[in-house]
């Protein structure tokens, strides 16, 4: 089954941070493009080198405030093409195996294909509803893409751009919690037959299958972000899910466990993350945007927007360790080899470096000129070069794209992007890259 193929193959991935393999041959062409640096991320990093530019290395980031798609030359520190005429409201740009990407434009029912060896807009897959995320499928060359505003998931084949299936509830929902007003969360393949549906509002897990059938319902203490897996777990049927919290009931936010056994969603297990210093945690302050793997499989690094980053065992679902970070703490990307983790605050000046050895606060790198609740200072997508020597990402607000040197900890170049550089993906070139 793909999910067992998937999960063994993002194993793999975590383990060549640690080994001198060249990554390019260990990857093999039936999955190019769908390789995941970093697998707490959905089609962030693929492994692509042919375009018309002869560019290697690319970043692909939507412009929120604008109908247009930024390209950027990574080594060059330049920005290679615009791509215009997206739509209304391009958050993010996930890849779709090797030929394309999708600009989600969440304001507009429908999302804009980018086809990735010209680099020019192709059109327009329209949709029932406003596009949330995708999660592309490499062995069936199908895309799910979820709802912003409604409680749907469309089902595309890539290479005809054609939907061909609808599943969910054809209504416009809004949920409360932490998170804001999406409809839906991160969708997920489990298998090539089934995957995971996020009803915000309901506060629902929910497992489908590609006919449209509604296997099992899950429910969750608020709504749910994004599922993911261990690279321990990728052959069995354990996932782990994001519970975001609710600030003004209290509730706090948490990571769930849970199995498939046969056709039914069991919980087996939760972290509250208040529950590590009650007297100290206000969940009135709290909300989880998103979780990540530490490389050793066995702890989960989650971000609390009050300016926390919780550690969390997944065998005893306990809460082990906290490090201060930053206001509106996020995402977590690993450098592995260099054993270091570069964390996104989203409503700070700076990300926080941790030591992912001890798991211990290292440093704050000031990346952005301002900060407010009001946007989102840094981008949700980050990415570390395959070589391990830099760290990308975006102070998003300023319109920012910057370089970390991972050995001095510092910003050592910056492009001027000129838009609001929100979410995207990063195209790596593979080819001789000995770690």
């Amino acid at each position: 089954m793909r999910n067992k193929q998937h999960f063994k193959y993002t194993a793999l991935l975590f383990s060549m941070f640690f080994t001198t393999i060249n990554l390019h041959a260990a990857h093999g062409p039936q999955h190019a493009g769908s390789n995941h640096l970093n697998p707490g991320y959905v089609n962030q990093d693929g492994y692509v080198s042919d375009n018309i530019y002869g560019v290697k290395n690319l970043a692909y980031y939507g412009d929120w405030d604008a109908n247009r798609v930024f390209i950027i030359d990574v080594d060059n520190m330049e920005l290679l093409k615009t791509v215009e005429g997206t739509g209304d409201g391009p958050y993010g740009i996930d890849q779709q195996g090797v030929s394309k990407a999708y600009a989600l434009t969440r304001k507009t029912e429908s999302v804009t294909v980018v086809d990735n060896y010209d680099i020019e807009n192709v059109g327009q897959i329209q949709l029932e509803h406003k596009p949330r995320s995708t999660n592309f499928n490499a062995d069936t060359g199908l895309s799910l893409i979820s709802g912003g505003d409604k409680v749907m998931t469309s089902i595309i084949r890539v290479d005809h751009g054609v939907v061909t299936k609808v599943v969910g509830y054809n209504e416009l929902s809004e949920p409360h919690d932490y998170g804001g007003s999406l409809a839906t969360g991160h969708p997920l393949w489990v298998d090539d037959q089934r995957f995971f549906m996020l009803d915000r509002a309901a506060r629902q897990i929910q497992l489908w299958n590609r006919n449209g059938d509604l296997l099992s319902t899950l429910a969750a203490p608020t709504s749910v972000h994004h599922i993911f897996k261990s690279p321990l777990d990728a052959d069995n049927d354990t996932f782990f899910a994001v519970a975001e919290g609710n600030q003004e009931a209290q509730i706090s936010p948490s990571i769930l466990r849970f199995d498939i056994k046969r056709k039914r969603m069991v919980k087996t297990g939760e972290a509250i993350l208040s529950d590590y210093d009650p007297e100290m945690l206000n969940p009135a302050e709290m909300g989880a945007h998103h979780a990540d793997f530490h490389p050793d499989g066995i702890h989960i690094y989650i971000g609390s927007t009050e300016g926390h980053v919780f550690v969390v065992n997944k065998d005893s679902m306990s809460v082990e360790t906290m490090i201060e970070t930053g206001i509106g703490s996020g995402h977590t990307t690993f450098a592995p080899m260099r054993d270091l983790a570069f964390v996104t605050n989203h409503n700070d000046t700076y990300m926080t470096v941790i030591d992912t050895t001890d798991h211990s606060w290292l440093k704050n790198i000031e990346v952005a000129s301002s900060a407010s609740p009001d946007y989102k200072s840094q981008a949700h997508t980050s990415a570390v070069s395959p070589d391990m020597k830099y760290f990308y990402s975006s102070a998003s607000h300023d319109g920012v794209f910057f370089e970390i040197d991972m050995e001095t900890l510092e910003v050592t170049r910056t492009l001027d992007l000129g838009g609001n550089a929100l979410m995207g993906s990063f195209i790596w070139d593979g080819d001789g890259v000995n770690m």
